[in-house]
């Protein structure tokens, strides 16, 4: 890259620098809840993914003759799952993505709710009920992915929940 576009850039950025920051306070002020939020429903994604490989890596071991493989070795297991296309990345990475996209369409749609309702002198908690719907459902297929990954009191946990579910 040329020198003086490196230079033009940094001088640029540099150009109301005190306004930017001040912006980005004011910014990072008004969403922290919902940056928070966002930051806790990433990381329940990601588990979600991780134990989700991690089961796909226990079939695998045992469609590979291993009868009972213990929860680490499911761990360990992952890379060689991968290796035999049994994990798509991708694929799941995708899934991913779109699922938190459609997370921060719910949770805008219920901020928005909460907004208008205390605009109208009234008070809502959309946003508390649509985060605790959707954590609980990402903490239940978590915990269903540990039970196919041989855990045995997370499948009991699993189909106890489904039972009190109905």
């Amino acid at each position: 890259m040329d020198k003086e576009i490196v230079h033009a850039v940094l001088d640029k950025m540099g150009d109301m620098l005190n306004i930017k920051v001040i912006a980005g306070a004011v910014l990072g002020l008004v969403t922290h809840k919902y940056s928070i939020l966002m930051i806790g429903f990433g990381v329940l994604l990601y588990l979600d993914i991780l134990t989700k490989w991690i089961a796909i890596s226990y079939a695998y071991l045992v469609e590979q003759g291993n009868e009972a493989p213990a929860f680490f070795d499911a761990v360990k297991g992952i890379n060689s799952a991968r290796k035999a296309r049994k994990i798509n990345s991708t694929e799941m990475r995708t899934r991913g993505v779109s699922k938190l996209f459609v997370y921060c369409i719910c949770f805008l749609m219920a901020a928005i709710f909460d907004l208008m309702s205390m605009a109208a002198g009234g008070s809502s908690q959309i946003v508390q009920i649509v985060c605790g719907y959707l954590a609980m459902n990402e903490a239940l297929s978590i915990i269903e992915n540990l039970g196919d990954a041989g855990v045995k009191s997370m499948a009991r946990l699993y189909e106890l929940l489904q039972r009190r579910g109905k």
